[in-house]
C-alpha cells in the first residue's frame, strides 16, 4: 500500500472528509485561525508547509492529552 500516494490523491478532500467523518467543529476553527493549509511534515513543535514555511503546532496538545488519558488504566 503506497500511502504517500493516497493521501496524495486524496488531499483536495481532506477537510470535507474531516467534517463528515470526524470533528466539523473542529475543520471550522482550524480555517478561522488560518491552520487550514496542507502541511508536509512536523518536526518536534513545529509544521512545515509545502512552501517551507515553519508554524508552531498549538493544537497537537489536544490529541496528545486524549490518547495518554485512554492510555492509562
Amino acid at each position: 500500500m503506497d500511502i504517500e500516494r493516497i493521501f496524495a490523491e486524496r488531499n483536495a478532500e481532506r477537510y470535507s472528509l474531516h467534517s463528515r467523518h470526524l470533528n466539523e467543529q473542529m475543520v471550522r476553527m482550524l480555517k478561522t485561525i488560518g491552520f487550514d493549509r496542507a502541511y508536509q511534515r512536523g518536526q518536534g513543535q513545529y509544521l512545515f508547509d509545502r512552501d517551507g514555511r515553519k508554524y508552531l503546532d498549538l493544537l497537537s496538545g489536544f490529541g496528545v492529552a486524549i490518547i495518554r488519558r485512554c492510555a492509562t488504566p
